[in-house]
């Protein structure tokens, strides 16, 4: 909804509430214009070709790796279960994201290193490296990324190794990439 729409919905509802407490009004009669008019203005909003968002409409991706991989420097990790998917913007055979509207989104990925070699990953937005996480821990630890970016429709987030080394996976969710649009 626009601006004007939800102002006008705060006015009224302070309005409302005040006469409310103050008991000048019919508390049913209150809430029953309250709620006509809200669904007036919803519709009258998605009558000019605007629609809210629903949550199949959001674009959010969740997946996993459930097998030990061998990567190579700067290589792209795939997960390869894909549990959601909203608007198919995560590509499980490219292990990329692909923003299909523009916004600000969330992501975060967990990556779990083998026993006795360091973790270096990265998350890439297009071509630039925008943060990395470092694990030289000699037991399986994981390493957590989380950022949140503003992206243009097209733009691209992947998870890329920092050097050659081994992704550990006894369990699947140990490696985990999602992302999210928070806001439009």
């Amino acid at each position: 909804m626009n601006l004007t729409i939800m102002y006008s919905i705060t006015v009224l509802t302070l309005g409302l509430c005040g006469k409310v407490i103050m008991g000048s009004c019919d508390v049913k009669l209150e809430g029953s214009l309250l709620k006509d008019l809200v669904e007036t203005l919803i519709k009258k909003d998605s009558d000019k070709g605007c629609t809210l968002f629903n949550r199949k409409k959001i674009p959010a991706f969740s997946a996993a790796l459930n097998k030990s991989l061998s990567l190579s420097t700067n290589e792209i990790i795939k997960f390869d279960i894909v549990f959601t998917n909203n608007l198919n913007g995560y590509n499980p055979n490219t292990g990329t994201f692909t923003a299909p509207i523009a916004g600000v989104y969330q992501f975060s990925s967990m990556v779990m290193k083998d026993r006795g070699k360091p973790l270096v990953v990265s998350l890439w937005h297009n071509n630039t490296r925008v943060t990395s996480v470092s694990m030289k821990v000699s037991d399986y630890t994981p390493g957590t990324l989380i950022v949140i970016l503003d992206l243009q429709k097209g733009d691209q987030i992947s998870i890329k190794s920092y050097y050659n080394y081994t992704v550990y996976s006894n369990i699947m969710n140990y490696n985990t990439f999602s992302g999210y649009l928070i806001a439009q």
